[in-house]
């Protein structure tokens, strides 16, 4: 798979459900000191119903900022031929997500546009 391939789409809010087999999640937030902390988790369905889950975790309280996260994961999903990166950013008013629907362009060019 691509990178160009992988969907780069904003985390759903607390309490709704996720319905991929399998996607990763890309949350940033901000340390004591004001620097970003990203965690980097991959999860999939435990069975064919959908009624369990795995998680695995890439890269916990990770010093990376969010931007720089998503270029990451999304590479990392291409691999793996894993179709859905969702993204939370807690440190700005605008995430990654939204950079790419405003017609950023590519995935470079919308967490350079992101980090500005």
């Amino acid at each position: 798979m691509k990178a160009s391939e992988v969907r780069v789409l904003p985390a759903l809010d607390p309490g709704e459900s996720y319905v991929e087999p399998v996607f990763l999640l890309v949350e940033t937030s901000l340390a004591e000191d004001g620097e970003p902390l990203t965690t980097i988790d991959q999860i999939s369905s435990d069975s064919a119903d959908g009624e369990g889950w795995t998680v695995k975790t890439l890269g916990q309280s990770v010093p990376m900022t969010h931007s720089a996260a998503c270029e990451w994961a999304v590479s990392y999903a291409a691999s793996r031929d894993i179709p859905i990166v969702y993204e939370r950013d807690d440190t700005t008013v605008t995430g990654y997500a939204a950079a790419l629907s405003v017609g950023a362009g590519s995935a470079g060019a919308a967490a350079s546009s992101a980090a500005k």
